[in-house]
């Protein structure tokens, strides 16, 4: 979220004697150095007074002996605030969270955040039980490893884990992680049956950034899920009804090089098999599959059973 974000700036900036510079700050909060130049402009709006420096010995600093609002926080209020309100329940730090709000809007005359609430999980989906989610968090801020049993598929099995970050998507958590000497991978929480940090220290690898790492594992995903290539023509109008049947990048990469020919559009898009596609396609109106013939089939199959039930 953007506001930790800018949280987060005030207190790396606030704890600092010297200049950051917007290359070193950028990699701290794993962003592009255009989003921490947008932050400055922002933090300068609402009052922060950031002092930037070119040149040699240069950087971004506070101006003068200005005090952050957010310096009496604790570490955990700090933590509360970074990861936000949805994330900071399951981490247990939703009485950390309240402190830290109250410290700040004490601090402030911006009671904007009273009118906003987010709620993290999509509609309709059940809660998980991260049971396993302190001792992570345990395991994380002391530098140590884990010995877990990962349930999948039914069978669960014992594995040593260097954890490197915890990602938290649709109120569903996950552990990015890898094997000594192994390549990082993702563990959904919820599955992890024990977790027992192990008395050794372990570091990440250095060039680890849990941000492009799950950027890149979600695109891994969806192109291992869909191995269908199936041609659509739709009319402009209805492209998202197609996003909202088919979310993900690969449908946006899919839209945006879409052939265009009058009021209608021509696409390429990575699906899932069959069942899946076909299920997902009868949901888009005024949809027409032009390839394969075994997806066409499906749906013309589908549209067709569903009329005779509705007769």
């Amino acid at each position: 979220m953007k506001s930790a974000r800018l949280v987060s700036e005030i207190v790396i900036l606030a704890a600092r004697t010297s200049p950051i510079t917007a290359a070193a700050l950028a990699r701290r909060l794993e962003v592009t150095e255009r989003t921490v130049y947008r932050d400055l402009t922002d933090l300068s709006l609402i009052g922060v007074p950031v002092l930037t420096q070119s040149g040699p010995g240069g950087g971004i600093s506070l101006l003068g002996d200005w005090s952050s609002p957010v310096s009496g926080l604790t570490r955990d209020e700090v933590d509360s605030v970074l990861v936000g309100s949805s994330a900071a329940g399951d981490l247990g730090l939703s009485a950390e969270l309240a402190s830290a709000r109250e410290k700040i809007l004490a601090e402030t005359a911006s009671a904007f955040s009273r009118h906003i609430l987010v709620d993290g999980p999509d509609w309709f989906m059940a809660k998980e039980d991260p049971h396993a989610l302190s001792t992570i968090v345990g395991a994380l801020r002391s530098g140590r490893g884990l010995n877990i049993v990962y349930e999948r598929q039914g069978r669960a099995r014992p594995r040593t884990l260097i954890p490197l970050g915890l990602v938290v998507k649709a109120g569903r958590w996950y552990l990015a992680a890898q094997a000594p000497g192994g390549v990082p991978r993702t563990y959904r929480v919820a599955r992890i049956r024990s977790a027992e940090p192990t008395y050794l220290r372990v570091t990440a690898p250095p060039q680890f950034r849990l941000g492009e790492y799950w950027e890149v594992s979600q695109e891994e995903f969806d192109r291992s899920m869909r191995t269908v290539m199936v041609r659509l023509r739709l009319p402009r109008t209805r492209a998202d009804d197609l996003r909202r049947a088919v979310p993900g990048r690969l449908t946006e990469a899919a839209l945006a090089g879409a052939r265009v020919s009058g009021e209608d559009m021509e696409i390429e898009l990575p699906m899932e098999p069959a069942e899946v596609a076909v299920s997902q396609l009868i949901t888009v109106p005024d949809l027409t599959v032009v390839s394969p013939m075994h997806i066409r089939r499906g749906l013309r199959d589908q549209a067709r059973a569903a009329a005779e039930r509705n007769r």
